[in-house]
């Protein structure tokens, strides 16, 4: 990537910036058509700029009308496919940092569409903001070192949340050769997934359980809830089904410990190759905060749950963008901090200064406001003035009034 001298510091900036997004953009370009590409490389730029998934915020053409440059997006967006380009571009750019102690966080998110009526494949999911039910969608997520790796629509057509779980989990793991360590909030408390964790795709994984989960020592041969358990840490064995047998084939880690003062324990149970203490499991087990804060990024950052189209392909194809731009964005800010050459260290300093003017603090939300804030904004369309009212009176009736 080469910047004109000529050019001036702000303009080299924003040259840069544009640039690197194109560069990263092209492999998930390759296969697509050139009008594909176009409206494809114009969405992706218009979620920078706009931060809405909304098509007729996105428009960049002065010479058509919003509702038909989004018309054009629509129809590309339904006659493509770009989930799996993208998921692999994550996994390209991840696999590199992976290490046998990585932290691989999986969780569900939802988006609510509680006034949408038409849109395909509605189901009804639990929004977790509102304590409810709501028409909607489930989005399974994974998330290493800041990357969204996977932002996956579930679709409940064809197949179950466990049976997603269950491919999306093998897929990344082999991708990694089984390095790395999976975490779980205690939505997946699930004795046949912790098997096939264990068995079947063999990965290390921590898993936070609910306190009615039933399980053996291994010391003492006791069967007990881990509400019961005072905080420590225990082999156990897993039950079998409907918790009238033990499952003596594996053994697992049990770390019961009081991390905050005035709350429940945190039960977590763990399947690891090496040994660690206590406050090194819970530690690795909180690191799942890391996705949490990603899927904050993509509906505060990105609007994700402001999307309305109505075709399934359409929807599906958007959520990725907004997955790649997320990526792209964590991407740029990692290089802007190791990089240092000259064009590098003017693109931090004009951040530094962006967030000392804006109050904010040095991290990858405060980036992506700069990164809207310095690139070039979209092609705003002005507004036509009204036609003139016809006058109920003829000319010399109006001459005759004056101006009032």
């Amino acid at each position: 990537m080469t910047i004109d001298q000529n050019l001036t510091p702000k303009l080299a900036m924003n040259k840069y910036i544009q640039d690197t997004i194109r560069n990263a953009s092209r492999s998930i370009l390759k296969g697509l058509t050139r009008p594909q590409k176009k409206a494809v490389s114009e969405v992706i730029r218009g979620l920078f700029t706009a931060g809405t998934p909304v098509l007729r915020h996105l428009i960049q053409s002065e010479t058509k009308t919003a509702k038909k440059q989004a018309e054009k997006y629509a129809w590309h967006l339904e006659n493509t496919e770009l989930r799996s380009v993208v998921d692999e571009f994550a996994l390209r750019k991840a696999k590199a940092e992976v290490r046998k102690n990585t932290i691989i966080a999986y969780d569900l998110t939802d988006i609510n569409k509680e006034c949408a009526k038409k849109m395909a494949k509605l189901k009804r999911v639990w929004d977790g903001s509102k304590r409810k039910t709501a028409p909607g969608y489930t989005l399974h997520g994974v998330g290493v070192n800041n990357l969204l790796l996977k932002l996956e629509v579930h679709d409940g057509d064809e197949n179950t949340q466990n049976q997603t779980r269950r491919k999306v989990i093998k897929k990344i793991s082999e991708s990694f050769s089984k390095k790395g360590i999976w975490v779980f909030d205690r939505g997946n408390d699930d004795k046949y997934f912790f098997k096939f964790l264990r068995h079947k795709l063999k990965v290390q994984f921590i898993a936070r359980l609910k306190e009615d989960r039933k399980v053996c020592l291994v010391k003492t041969r006791a069967l007990i809830q881990v509400r019961d358990l005072p905080p420590g840490r225990y082999t156990i064995y897993l039950m079998h089904r409907w918790n009238v047998k033990v499952d003596k084939r594996y053994k697992y880690t049990l770390i019961i410990s009081n991390h905050l003062e005035e709350k429940e324990p945190v039960r977590l149970l763990g399947y690891l190759k090496d040994d660690y203490s206590i406050e090194q499991i819970v530690t690795m087990y909180l690191q799942r905060w890391g996705i949490e804060n990603i899927f904050k990024r993509a509906k505060t950052k990105f609007n994700l749950e402001k999307i309305r189209v109505l075709n399934h392909q359409k929807f599906v194809n958007l959520i990725s963008l907004i997955q790649l731009a997320i990526n792209l964005c964590t991407i740029t800010f990692i290089q802007i901090q190791k990089l240092t050459y000259s064009l590098i260290s003017g693109v931090l300093l004009a951040y530094r200064k962006f967030i000392k003017l804006k109050n904010l603090t040095f991290n990858i939300d405060s980036y992506i406001s700069f990164l809207k804030y310095s690139l070039k904004p979209l092609i705003i369309h002005t507004k036509r003035a009204p036609p003139e009212q016809l006058s109920l009176f003829s000319r010399r009736q109006v001459v005759k009034l004056g101006s009032f």
